[in-house]
């Protein structure tokens, strides 16, 4: 283990335990575990959050019922003479039939198809890799009867929401004749989808051959739902740590934008002078602008991914936010590594996971003091072990760590920080779910997470991520196209806004384009223009959240129905808006807030697609 200056403290893992499978004795404690944690879930309706725990302890329960029974398995499978199963008795090769287990002797296949647990068997030896046994768990679960799964692929499972990458991993990992574990949205007969934590191992003879695949499954649905209102709950946590540092800066730049529009109005005769104040508006705006963007981007419902980013861009980005999160009280310094490699994470994530962490030190130091937050590369080998760090791979990786200089924390607190709902701040001061959030993000990186603290010494915490010599995901900034005088020809736009000014601003910008300009308050208002004194519009330009039953989506689409060569332009503030409501490429979208030229440009680019398409 190599770092420039520091040493980087991990948590320990565990290794699993084999557990063979002797009796059926063995087998119902087992799935007495198991189902005591589910009968739990199943009473605890209310509480989403305490589901992910239970679930949890059921699938390790689970997991060891799938190694026993792989165990078991791989022994039936050494007795097997050469010529394969008898086809009167247990598993008839291609009718897969268990009938006679359950009247019979064999251990293995009654305990597989009393249980509860859905499991099948396919039969790589075969065009297609078809699933010749199936026990009745995996029918009762999925809804299909015996002979609609028989001689198929498992494919049938899959569906629209199924994601292809996962796919991709078990062909592979068939192909590569190699154990895999996955969870995967699955379909049943009717349609419904739910997630499924699919176990798939290879079965080989004594001489190495393969013989089949086996499969268990179990149905997680809840605990997906359970970990994703988990994580709608930190990134408000997050969203809350943000709020006065923000709420400061928007009043500061309000300020300035009411100050320098109000010295504009007084010196409407001297242009000189309204010139610098209107760019100085402008530049307020921006910074406005800027500041809601990254607000949002906690706040999105739409699922994150990863990207190629530099941890020193992200916090020299960050720094101004990190200061309003920890308070004029709290000094901060960046000590950078030089040459600081890239990691392939979720930059909002890792944007909550730093606010997360700066809160606590924050709330350690009420009488003030300093966060130091440092960066370097880390280098792990198999000729520096250690223990801290057994749950890393041997390889590269970029550290984040934040040390504080406040209380630091008992032994008895630092056992349980990671827990969710584990707080020591009063009532109503924090829900428990920061640290949570952290180490959840850095286990999900493949990363590690550790703490280094003493009780009134202060608090060191370390994030450690994967290097990547991949290069740095480049955001391409909108261009700003700078008109050359009006690009109206005449043409009529119906605009469709709730919001007076911002309504007026958008009929001003256009107007001054060159438009001809109709109104309307709402949707509804919107399409009665269009039956009376705007029936000859060329372009419908509407937001999307406005009183009414109905939204400015439904109205374009509407439009779209009725008069298809019409041009639709959608704006609003939301990424949501657009994603709840229609999918990326039904519509031409501006979002808020726009520069008078971005309007601009974006109308005359739909107006001309939509002339080129007519021709």
């Amino acid at each position: 283990m190599t770092s420039d200056d520091r040493s980087v403290d991990l948590p320990h893992h565990k290794a699993e335990a084999d557990y063979p499978l002797t009796s059926l004795h063995d087998l119902n404690n087992m799935f007495g575990a198991a189902m005591g944690s589910l009968q739990l879930v199943a009473r605890r309706h209310g509480d989403d959050q305490k589901t992910s725990l239970l679930v949890n302890n059921a699938l390790t329960s689970l997991q060891h019922i799938q190694d026993a029974v792989r165990h078991a398995f791989m022994k039936r499978v050494d007795a097997v003479p050469p010529g394969g199963f008898d086809p009167s008795h247990k598993l008839a090769s291609g009718h897969a039939t268990v009938s006679a287990a359950a009247n019979g002797h064999d251990l293995f296949f009654a305990a597989i198809e009393m249980t509860r647990m859905p499991m099948i068997v396919t039969d790589p030896n075969q065009a297609d890799n078809p699933v010749i046994f199936a026990n009745q768990a995996f029918l009762n679960t999925t809804g299909y009867e015996m002979s609609e799964v028989l001689h198929k692929n498992c494919r049938f499972l899959q569906g629209p929401g199924t994601d292809p990458d996962t796919v991709a991993n078990v062909r592979r990992a068939i192909k590569e004749r190699t154990d895999i574990a996955v969870e995967i949205q699955n379909y049943r007969k009717d349609g419904t989808m739910f997630w499924n934590a699919l176990f798939v191992s290879p079965i080989f003879d004594r001489d190495g051959k393969l013989l089949y695949f086996f499969g268990s499954q179990l149905d997680i649905t809840r605990r997906r739902e359970a970990e994703s209102a988990l994580r709608r709950a930190q990134k408000m946590e997050a969203i809350g740590q943000l709020t006065g540092g923000i709420a400061h800066d928007f009043n500061n730049l309000l300020q300035v934008i009411i100050g320098n529009m109000q010295l504009a109005r007084s010196v409407i005769d001297k242009p000189d002078k309204i010139v610098r104040y209107n760019d100085a508006v402008v530049t307020a705006a921006e910074k406005a602008k800027a500041l809601t963007q990254q607000l949002l981007a906690f706040s999105r419902k739409q699922p994150l991914e990863a990207r190629v980013v530099n941890l020193n861009r992200v916090l020299t980005e960050l720094r101004d936010l990190l200061s309003k999160t920890l308070g004029s009280h709290i000094e901060i310094d960046l000590d950078l590594a030089r040459d600081l490699a890239n990691a392939d994470i979720d930059i909002i994530q890792l944007e909550m996971a730093v606010i997360n962490v700066l809160a606590n030190a924050r709330d350690a130091m009420p009488e003030g003091g300093k966060v130091t937050v440092s960066t370097r590369n880390l280098r792990l080998d198999t000729a520096h072990r250690d223990d801290r760090f057994g749950g890393l791979k041997p390889g590269t990786y970029v550290s984040l760590a934040i040390k504080d200089t406040g209380t630091g924390m008992p032994p008895e607190v630092l056992a349980r920080i990671t827990e969710p709902f584990f707080t020591t701040k009063g009532v109503g001061k924090g829900t428990g779910l920061g640290l949570a959030q952290v180490y959840g993000f850095v286990n999900q990186s493949e990363g590690g997470f550790a703490v280094d603290t003493e009780a009134g010494q202060g608090t060191t915490i370390i994030m450690t991520f994967p290097a990547t010599t991949d290069a740095l995901y480049q955001e391409v900034p909108p261009v700003r196209v700078e008109m050359a005088g009006p690009q109206g020809k005449g043409e009529q736009i119906l605009i469709v806004e709730d919001n007076k000014e911002v309504r007026e601003l958008a009929c001003a910008i256009l107007e001054q384009e060159g438009y001809t300009i109709f109104e309307a308050v709402n949707a509804q208002d919107g399409l009665d223009k269009l039956a009376t004194t705007a029936s000859n519009v060329d372009m419908v330009f509407t937001d999307i959240v406005m009183p009414g039953q109905m939204s400015g989506v439904a109205l374009a689409k509407s439009v779209r129905k009725s008069r298809p060569n019409m041009a639709i332009l959608i704006t609003t503030g939301f990424a949501e808006d657009v994603h709840g409501h229609t999918n990326s490429t039904e519509f031409e979208t501006i979002y808020k807030p726009y520069m008078p030229d971005e309007l601009a440009a974006k109308v005359r680019s739909v107006l001309n697609r939509k002339m080129d398409h007519r021709a």
